[in-house]
């Protein structure tokens, strides 16, 4: 019996989500949704270049959203500032019992309580596409972490997208210290806006401070050009380096270093994964909604009021995705 999966955004990362849900063992009916049909083609282009995991799984693309259908797992992988909208016109016309989101989440604050509460009512489970919880570096360290001292994390480069991107390390430390509750301790974000390089989204450039209990994260980017992301993890006498760039690993416990090869999962590596992972145990190693939420909101608040305060002006909404 074919499982409903149904992928609305058919964007660049969507395209990625369909070549990897392609990989899933499982017999598949993949919906693929997009008000555009040059993204459509984009997809059915990138299908093409994949072996299905299943003999009998079927694509079908279209520009509108479905009506009536028993959903067992959806991605939802549209810009942010659509993101509640679709979640609310999905819900409201079909039954959905997994639903995987792309992050940022949502741009306004109230959307967050707002989604969790339509989730609820509608006993659909959600999980977040923080996918760095899944890989093998990060895996295996958070096993060798000790939280009952503090870990200090610390996300420095250039060119990385702080705005887009902080949510991915914020969430990568909840993982590692095994708690999503924390707050912004100090912002020393640069005072000005940068044009994102996606039409109607800005960027942002300094250095954010998180506090969890006795755990802290920085996280910071300059205003350079050249692409540069190094991850530093100190806990006690261990330390960890990873440079996402270069693709490497350094840990050093006491004065013994050891070198390791770094590598970053491709989404098409692992939509495939996420996908037969629900289907057989109702489970995602993905981020939990509600966990995400917590992850989210003190990120967004705080670049809302950062905005806010440069462009002079009260905002609702953070420009970014």
């Amino acid at each position: 019996m074919h499982k409903k999966i149904l992928i609305i955004g058919a964007g660049q990362l969507g395209s990625r989500h369909l070549q990897g849900a392609l990989l899933s063992v499982n017999a598949l009916d993949i919906i693929v949704i997009d008000p555009s049909e040059n993204s459509l083609n984009v997809c059915r282009e990138r299908a093409e270049q994949v072996t299905a995991g299943h003999p009998n799984t079927r694509i079908t693309y279209q520009c509108y959203m479905p009506s009536d259908l028993q959903i067992d797992v959806c991605i939802i992988s549209t810009a942010a500032r659509y993101r509640a909208q679709v979640t609310r016109q999905l819900l409201s016309h079909n039954v959905v019992k997994y639903i995987i989101f792309e992050k940022v989440l949502f741009q306004a604050l109230s959307e967050y309580d707002e989604i969790g509460t339509l989730l609820t009512s509608n006993v659909t489970k959600g999980w977040v596409n923080c996918p760095r919880r899944l890989f093998p570096t990060y895996v295996s360290i958070e096993t060798q972490l000790d939280t009952s001292i503090p870990i200090d994390m610390c996300v420095k480069g250039n060119a990385w997208g702080m705005a887009c991107n902080s949510v991915h390390f914020i969430d990568l430390f909840a993982f590692l210290i095994h708690q999503s509750d924390m707050s912004v301790k100090d912002s020393q974000l640069v005072p000005e806006v940068i044009e994102s390089k996606r039409p109607g989204y800005l960027e942002i450039a300094g250095k954010l401070t998180f506090v969890a209990g006795k755990h802290s994260l920085v996280v910071e980017s300059g205003t350079e050009e050249t692409p540069e992301l190094v991850i530093t993890l100190s806990n006690g006498d261990v330390t960890h380096t990873i440079n996402e760039i270069k693709g490497s690993w350094t840990e050093k416990v006491g004065d013994t270093i050891t070198e390791h090869t770094h590598t970053a999962l491709f989404q098409s590596q692992l939509t495939g994964m996420c996908i037969d992972e629900i289907i057989n145990t109702d489970f995602c190693n993905l981020t939990p909604y509600a966990e995400s939420c917590e992850i989210h909101t003190p990120f967004i608040a705080t670049l809302i009021e950062h905005i806010s305060l440069i462009l002079n002006k009260k905002i609702d909404v953070c420009p970014i995705t």
